[in-house]
């Protein structure tokens, strides 16, 4: 009876161990659930958040459009005008391109060459010619030029060279005509700007341009006497625009065709 009391226990014992390990084996696997759940709900907030910059990329790339429109840039005025092409003689003398214009001038181009080149070399401060004339004695000339400081020509800085018999040719100051003056180059607008605000006046006068409406020209950054910088624009030949390099507003605009009347 003792043998059967005791092997009846031990029954009762093992059955339940096996319930407490069962219910402990099931525990564990919600524990295990549940941290599972959680931490896949974590990676999926990282996901999330390193997705954000995206729409921050995003964000950025409109406003550096909306930053590039601001301006009104018209890029077939860009295309219609390009900064005039100065060329160089000796170590301060500059001219445009199209200063040999007329036929005279093609003739004696060698010459006049020659002449700057010698002249050059008693110039301490660069130059600009800008118009060739024709001096009292034959086949000898006359030169108007202005100063130039940092790449700006000063509009009152005037400079004369004639020939005469007993000296030759010499740059000197027509000091009725000469100011040198202070200026920054500071707050300049886009040239793209001043070339936009041109194309477009120049549209609307182009009846009185030369050569009808195809538009095209150069320009050159220039002061005032009192140190007022302007790009100055040579438009279809004959006409000139200033455009105030500062503020971008019209100056002046002289429009003509070429054609006396």
């Amino acid at each position: 009876m003792k043998k059967t009391v005791t092997k009846a226990i031990a029954i009762l014992l093992s059955a339940a161990c096996m319930a407490g390990f069962t219910a402990c084996s099931t525990g564990s696997k919600e524990t295990d659930k549940a941290e599972l759940t959680q931490e896949e709900t974590d990676t999926g907030s990282k996901d999330k958040d390193e997705e954000a910059p995206t729409d921050e990329t995003t964000a950025d790339s409109t406003e550096d459009t909306t930053a590039g429109s601001a301006g009104n840039i018209d890029k077939a005025a860009v295309k219609a005008f390009s900064e005039a092409d100065l060329i160089k003689v000796g170590e301060h003398t500059y001219y445009p391109d199209y200063l040999f214009s007329s036929d005279r001038d093609q003739m004696f181009k060698d010459y006049i060459l020659s002449v700057f080149e010698n002249c050059d070399k008693d110039l301490h401060d660069d130059i600009f010619v800008y118009v060739i004339m024709e001096a009292e004695t034959k086949d000898e000339f006359r030169f108007s030029a202005k100063m130039i400081m940092d790449g700006v020509i000063l509009e009152e800085g005037e400079m004369m060279n004639w020939y005469e018999p007993e000296t030759g040719y010499v740059w000197d100051y027509d000091f009725s005509r000469f100011r040198r003056c202070e200026f920054t180059k500071s707050n300049l607008i886009p040239v793209e700007e001043a070339c936009t605000t041109v194309y477009e006046d120049a549209k609307t006068n182009s009846q009185k341009l030369y050569k009808g409406s195809d538009i095209s020209g150069t320009y050159l950054l220039k002061t005032d006497g009192q140190g007022n910088l302007y790009y100055e624009f040579t438009v279809n030949k004959y006409s000139i625009v200033t455009i105030d390099a500062k503020t971008g507003t019209i100056i002046q605009a002289r429009y003509w065709n070429g054609i006396y009347t």
